[in-house]
């Protein structure tokens, strides 16, 4: 007799025995195949792959309540005759599950103020930022990690956090002091404030935009610069990132076409972060990008980015950042988990090996840069690798619970159909950048 029960991932709850996601094997953030839910932080996760059902075994672990309670333990007591197999959750990670999903109930209360017309509580801004410049100096990658786990849905606030974090992560990176890597942390984090005067159904518009439609895309920075020139305690640096962080070195952005020098540094900064978080989040209108592609694309773009700010942002997230697809001289594919300081080029994999019917082989978490690991990266996959396994972003999204390899065929298609795309440059012949 089976004990196996399908639900809906919003049911599930600590208490549960968790059997797998009612999809195949990449879906799942988890590398064992069932184990007891213990932790909150367990249920977000499974909750952030996209997966509508999952199974569960009521047998080792307790039943749905008949209203779904997602964050709540179950009442019933599981039986103790067989001890479920426990699941090892890193410290770091779980530090910074707690820290996003804080920062995700905060920033959309900021939004919810500002399109209010409300003052916004800048101390509780500021006291955010610094949780989470604290965050990046002790386990960065793990935050950077979990900024890439956003729906799109809710991109416009999670966007602000990740900007954030890059910002912090990169001033680092230039050797600027704790008060200008905060300072660079609130401008990243305030940065699109402005989005918040724009209504919803053009920025979530799964269309392409008319020329009406992206003229007022284009209002937020100065919709957004005079919200904050509204409030006290908004320092000069952060209003102006807030205003010309669409600038380009070549003098083709906006509002104010700026170029070169007449860019402030910190806004230079938000021009990458902002970007490169645009190009690698799902949004309705367009898949991700591949992270180690989309830094490739990025290079390409010429007058678009200060490059010195640009190379210390590679250097910032890794040649190979993670949620980036390789594949390995073993003939393994792999998944980038977490990034090697001294050799930028040997970061620790999540390699496996699966069948034409995608189910694993075998899967191993290496350190490239080990003593007497021969294995190495070959080249990059990406979006090649996803189109030959017939896979979309939100099942490889949710492989594992610190990256976003997601990747994107949708420039393809623009390009084959003669339509340009929402996201990149004109340049490229794309129609915008967010």
């Amino acid at each position: 007799m089976t004990h196996l029960k399908k639900i809906h991932v919003k049911q599930l709850s600590p208490g549960m025995y968790f059997s797998g996601f009612d999809g195949a094997w990449i879906t799942s953030p988890f590398w064992r195949a069932s184990f007891l839910i213990r932790t909150a932080g367990e249920v977000h996760l499974a909750q952030q792959t996209g997966q509508e059902y999952c199974w569960i075994d009521t047998e080792k672990g307790c039943q749905p309540p008949p209203e779904p309670t997602p964050q709540e333990p179950c009442a019933q007591t599981p039986p103790s005759a067989a001890p479920p197999e426990e699941v090892s959750v890193d410290p770091d990670l779980a530090d910074a599950l707690q820290l996003y999903e804080k920062a995700r109930q905060i920033t959309q209360e900021v939004f919810n103020q500002a399109r209010l017309g409300k003052s916004l509580d800048v101390q509780k801004c500021k006291e955010l930022v610094e949780q989470i410049a604290v965050s990046v100096a002790h386990h960065g990658d793990a935050l950077l990690g979990i900024i890439r786990l956003k729906r799109a849905d809710e991109y416009t606030y999670l966007h602000s956090i990740a900007v954030c974090t890059m910002m912090v992560a990169l001033a680092r990176t230039l050797g600027l002091d704790d008060t200008a890597c905060r300072q660079a942390g609130l401008a990243g984090y305030l940065h699109d404030i402005g989005k918040a005067f724009i209504p919803l159904e053009l920025l979530n518009k799964p269309d392409r935009l008319n020329d009406q439609e992206y003229k007022t895309i284009q209002r937020h920075p100065a919709l957004g610069h005079a919200y904050l020139s509204g409030l006290v305690g908004i320092p000069d640096d952060v209003l102006d990132v807030c205003l010309h962080h669409h600038e380009k070195i070549d003098g083709s952005g906006y509002p104010d076409r700026r170029q070169g020098p007449q860019i402030s540094l910190y806004a230079r900064m938000a021009a990458v972060c902002d970007v490169y978080d645009a190009v690698t989040s799902h949004r309705p209108y367009k898949s991700a990008w591949d992270p180690a592609e989309s830094l490739s694309r990025m290079a390409s773009w010429q007058g678009h980015f200060d490059r010195t700010i640009f190379l210390a942002f590679v250097k910032t997230l890794g040649i190979y950042p993670l949620g980036s697809i390789v594949t390995l001289q073993s003939g393994r594919t792999g998944l980038v988990i977490r990034q090697n300081r001294r050799d930028l080029t040997r970061p620790v994999v999540k390699a496996f090996s699966t069948t034409s019917t995608m189910e694993v082989l075998e899967h191993e978490i290496i350190d490239l840069s080990a003593a007497g690991q021969t294995d190495t990266i070959v080249e990059r996959s990406g979006q090649d690798w996803l189109r030959s396994h017939g896979l979309a972003i939100g099942s490889l999204q949710a492989m594992l619970a610190v990256s976003d390899a997601a990747a994107s065929t949708q420039a393809t298609n623009d390009a084959a159909a003669g339509q340009p795309g929402r996201d990149l440059p004109a340049s490229t012949g794309w129609r915008r950048l967010k």
